[in-house]
């Protein structure tokens, strides 16, 4: 099993962009990082915003889980 490479997630620039200000994202996290909890709250807003995408702009998918799209976001927030 050494040649088995853990998958690859990739969230595209719109989306991420999106999310990061999506409203509350941002203050939210930087309030609970020293919890240790912030992924399961950054997980549950991510899925409000699929949610919010959903029903504001139909014809629009997002090809990522909500569990990506927060450890995507997670990953590169400064």
């Amino acid at each position: 099993m050494e040649n088995v490479k853990p998958k690859e997630v990739f969230v595209d620039q719109w989306t991420a962009e999106l999310f990061s200000n999506f409203t509350g994202v941002y203050p939210l996290i930087e309030k609970m990082r020293p919890s240790g909890h912030y992924r399961k709250i950054i997980i549950e807003r991510a899925e409000e915003f699929i949610e919010v995408i959903a029903r504001h702009f139909q014809g629009t998918s997002l090809n990522n889980t909500a569990e990506e799209i927060a450890d995507h976001y997670i990953a590169t927030a400064d």
